[in-house]
């Protein structure tokens, strides 16, 4: 049977928590503390931690490490009920193997502890997020040439093609069947598709949805990403009605910001394995995102610029005929002085 310390300072938590966890088969032990997690590791043989971020005297963040560095084949799962996405981000960089929002679903628990107790004795350096990272890396060199000073020019003529190359790029390195990009139009305050692959062409002329409702329109409206598991137990989407063409209840949806204003969002749906999306797929998708904010923020400057310097011109060239006619004036006095008689 395999042993799962659980490290909380909230009491009824460890107590569902153990009462879960017992029924689905696991040994638990529980601990309040750091001190008395790093005592309990130290005479048990345990098979993986439950860790929550906010705890006294220290932040699960900062334990996080010192638990990885002594029991290194011992999987941490972090659990917040106050955290957010970037929290998560945190705590998988530092070493955790998955990052759950409380409350929990305690069946999605499990199915987390089981799989990394199986990745730890497998001894398993997941071997599939390696190729996402490196495949993350090609992409942005790709992006990046894209998008360069000396041929920006072109660039702004056809970034259609920069978009939807993103738009694919995303599909492949995170293998995912649906991804779009949605744009806001700002005087009717909605969303519309711009670009986007595994959708129907009239599905996306069709597609739209104000700012505010919605999923896409929350993220819009609020700034914030969204990662879902599974839709049907969201506290907030939840009771929404699937549609036919996500085959998955797991998604994702990330705000695109000009200057700290979104002006778009992007989805991601479907993921091939039938799986869920995680913290490790949100980073990812959240990098895609940060380079499609600024490809939009430097065609945005850069037509700004564009109408500075043609607004410049056009001012340069009613300085130019001001001057001109001045000096067709003065050269009128001057003949006009020359013809007079002398008094």
């Amino acid at each position: 049977m395999d042993t799962v310390l659980v490290v909380d300072d909230d009491r009824l938590f460890l107590a569902l928590v153990r009462d879960e966890l017992e029924k689905a088969g696991f040994s638990v032990l529980v601990s309040e503390t750091a001190p008395q997690a790093k005592e309990t590791l130290s005479q048990h043989a345990v098979q993986a931690i439950i860790m929550d971020v906010v705890m006294p005297e220290i932040d699960g963040l900062d334990l996080l490490p010192q638990f990885r560095q002594e029991y290194p084949k011992v999987p941490v799962i972090v659990v917040s009920g106050r955290a957010s996405f970037l929290t998560g981000v945190q705590a998988m960089r530092r070493g955790a193997v998955d990052f759950l929002r409380k409350p929990l679903n305690f069946e999605e628990l499990v199915n987390a502890i089981g799989s990394a107790i199986q990745q730890s004795r497998e001894g398993s350096s997941d071997p599939t997020r390696l190729a996402q990272l490196a495949r993350l890396e090609e992409s942005a060199l790709e992006l990046a040439n894209m998008i360069r000073w000396d041929t920006l020019g072109e660039f702004l003529k056809d970034a259609g093609s920069f978009y939807q190359r993103v738009i694919d790029l995303v599909a492949s390195v995170q293998e995912v069947e649906i991804v779009s990009l949605m744009l806001v139009n700002e005087p009717e305050g909605t969303l519309r598709i711009a670009y986007a692959k595994g959708l129907d062409p009239a599905v996306q002329k069709q597609a739209v949805c104000r700012v505010g409702e919605g999923i896409s329109g929350w993220v819009a409206q609020t700034g914030e990403p969204l990662l879902i598991r599974d839709l049907a137990q969201d506290p907030t989407f939840g009771k929404r009605e699937r549609n036919p063409r996500y085959r998955t209840d797991s998604l994702m949806s990330v705000p695109l910001k000009v200057n700290g204003k979104t002006v778009g969002v992007m989805n991601a749906n479907n993921k091939v394995s039938g799986g869920a999306f995680d913290e490790h797929d949100m980073a990812l998708f959240t990098t895609f995102s940060c380079i499609v904010s600024l490809s939009l923020a430097t065609a945005q400057l850069f037509e700004q610029l564009s109408a500075s310097v043609d607004e410049l011109a056009v001012t340069n060239a009613r300085l130019a005929r001001a001057n001109a006619e001045m000096e067709a004036r003065v050269k009128e006095l001057q003949t006009l002085k020359g013809k007079s008689p002398r008094g």
